[in-house]
């Protein structure tokens, strides 16, 4: 049984004959949620999604409350703290379940090197707050995240980074194919506005608002290949929420990304492209951004 937000309201006559008969008693008509994790509490480097059920005083499922996600690494070594980007949390439904989608940035260990603790928490009004902490783990198999980096496109005088996560499970890549194939990708492209600050790509925003370095995003072009020297290269379609799909012909194991924003290519070294690869083939990754 489900229960949704309901509003109670007074007529005026009831006002009236409340005011009339001096009846007192608590106006607030506030209700008490609860939040609950319902999903394993683990993640990965990439796009992780943590399901969080809602329910009311009694106990039933609450239907349509859309709960806000904050995720925050705590460094081991360092102590500073970073956040990462994500896509919040979608409405409950009549389960009372909503989703939410981080994309962690690093592990919380590398082999017996601790490199901090992730803490997700998840508010709702009328409701006391749900923390956890996560054991995020990283892809031995794939790539799961690259960087490209603007040349005129900077924040405080140094290239405004452009993180590209690959939503495409670790199976899917760590099988090489003997024969060339169509293969689907879906990336997910956030911008890296401060440590605390990675909105997700996308047209008809304003990056750094406010700031020396505000950037209008006019136009985005998203190209996929797999074949870094290819004269054509095969146009993402955007899904909204910085989430790009496309069709890759010829795939064996590795494809490859370009991303120009109003018209300017972003950069890793040299290379116009970003590498998405089984590990063996990739060099030693960035670990944060």
């Amino acid at each position: 049984m489900i229960k949704p937000k309901t509003f109670l309201k007074a007529t005026s006559a009831t006002l009236a004959a409340c005011m009339l008969m001096a009846c007192g008693g608590d106006d607030s008509e506030d209700t008490n949620y609860t939040l609950s994790l319902t999903s394993e509490n683990t993640g990965i480097v990439g796009e992780s999604v943590f399901t969080v059920n809602v329910t009311d005083e009694d106990g039933l499922a609450v239907y349509g409350e859309t709960p806000t996600i904050q995720p925050m690494m705590l460094m081991a070594e360092s102590g500073m703290k970073h956040s990462a980007p994500h896509l919040g949390c979608t409405a409950s439904d009549d389960q009372g379940n909503s989703d939410c989608t981080v994309y962690f940035l690093m592990p919380s260990a590398m082999g017996d090197e601790i490199m901090g603790t992730w803490t997700v928490n998840i508010g709702l009004d009328h409701a006391e707050s749900l923390s956890f902490t996560p054991s995020v783990t990283q892809s031995m198999t794939e790539t799961v995240k690259a960087t490209l980096k603007g040349t005129d496109d900077t924040i405080d005088g140094l290239p405004r980074n452009y993180i590209i996560f690959n939503s495409v499970s670790a199976m899917d890549m760590a099988m090489p194919m003997a024969m060339p194939t169509t293969h689907s990708v879906e990336l997910f492209i956030a911008s890296k506005e401060s440590m605390m600050s990675f909105p997700a790509l996308a047209t008809n925003t304003v990056l750094s608002a406010g700031t020396a370095d505000e950037l209008s995003v006019d136009s985005i072009e998203v190209l996929v290949s797999a074949n870094k020297d290819a004269q054509t290269w095969t146009t993402a379609s955007s899904e909204g929420n910085g989430k790009w799909t496309a069709d890759i012909d010829g795939y064996t194991n590795t494809f490859y990304v370009k991303l120009s924003v109003n018209s300017e290519a972003k950069m890793s070294g040299v290379n116009d492209y970003a590498t998405f690869a089984p590990k063996a083939n990739e060099s030693m990754p960035e670990m944060a951004h």
